[in-house]
């Protein structure tokens, strides 16, 4: 049987409402040559009820028993992903319509790129919509690793489309990560090629009052593991751990949310990322913020060869 050009893996957890989007999104494409495979990751609603309404030979459907997180739901995709290339898609967001056919022509134009990320339209609470652009760059894999430990260029799952093979050898996403795991996920992806990033903007996240990026309360707690993954801001990089830890306390602080301030310290010192005092805490947070910024512009990230000589 001949293989599609691109699989695409949308996992889902209870977004009845929102998959039909979804769906309807990848099914408009203007590239037709691809397989969506639906991951229920064990929905309590009717999601399965509604997949099976689906007549379109292109759709496969995957069903967990239980709800294991969205990086094992993943993970069960690519494991079926019979094309060449994968490209993710979360339930609560939309293919724009040339989501598939860019990124398949650059790979195919540029042998040694193994993923793009692509711009986004994200929407607020108030249903107000902002483009989210990002550089147009090409990153060798020692500048991609690097830019994916500093934060330099913004991640979404939905923006990943990587080569099916390197994925796999990438060993997929961490499912014991519930935030960051897509960020995680390209760090070790990098060190086995370049990443194009495309300032095109292919796909358009919606505002989900239940999205993990609106649980600000739980974002410390949730940093713990992806640094236990990621032992680099411990020990290499330790301006970045503390940068990533106070910037978490700063938002505490500006939400005058001073219990989970107070639980963030308490968890910051016990992993290790709070071993400073206050003065060089805040020194490193500052100079991780102006590197970023001076690292904003497609011109500063071509530069980019990896970590500065002195942060080690």
């Amino acid at each position: 049987m001949r293989r599609p050009r691109c699989s695409v893996i949308l996992p889902t957890y209870n977004r009845v409402k929102s998959l039909p989007n979804a769906v309807a999104s990848v099914l408009a494409q203007d590239e037709p040559d691809f397989e969506l495979i639906i991951v229920d990751d064990g929905s309590t609603d009717q999601t399965q009820a509604w997949v099976n309404t689906l007549d379109d030979p292109r759709v496969r459907l995957a069903r967990s028993e239980r709800n294991q997180g969205p990086s094992a739901a993943r993970n069960t995709g690519i494991a079926m992903a019979s094309a060449p290339v994968i490209a993710f898609l979360d339930s609560d967001d939309v293919y724009c319509a040339r989501r598939l056919s860019l990124p398949l022509a650059v790979l195919e134009r540029e042998p040694d790129v193994i993923c793009t990320l692509s711009s986004s339209r994200k929407e607020d609470k108030h249903g107000q919509g902002r483009a989210a652009p990002l550089p147009d760059v090409k990153l060798a894999a020692p500048a991609f690793e690097w830019a994916m430990l500093a934060d330099l260029v913004g991640v979404e799952s939905t923006s990943i489309t990587v080569r099916t093979e390197h994925a796999k050898k990438a060993g997929g996403f961490d499912p014991t990560l519930r935030r960051t795991e897509d960020r995680e996920f390209l760090i070790r992806l990098a060190r086995l090629g370049a990443l194009r990033v495309l300032p095109d903007v292919l796909f358009e996240k919606s505002w989900s009052p239940d999205g993990l990026s609106n649980e600000w309360a739980g974002a410390g707690r949730d940093l713990i593991p992806y640094f236990r993954a990621r032992q680099e801001y411990l020990e290499a990089y330790r301006k970045l751990g503390h940068y990533l830890a106070t910037k978490i306390l700063v938002m505490h602080i500006r939400h005058r949310d001073f219990a989970n301030f107070i639980a963030e310290v308490r968890r910051f010192r016990a992993a290790g990322l709070l071993d400073a005092g206050l003065m060089r805490l805040w020194r490193d947070h500052l100079a991780v913020k102006r590197y970023r910024r001076a690292h904003a512009t497609a011109e500063a990230l071509a530069a980019l060869a990896g970590p500065p000589a002195d942060w080690a």
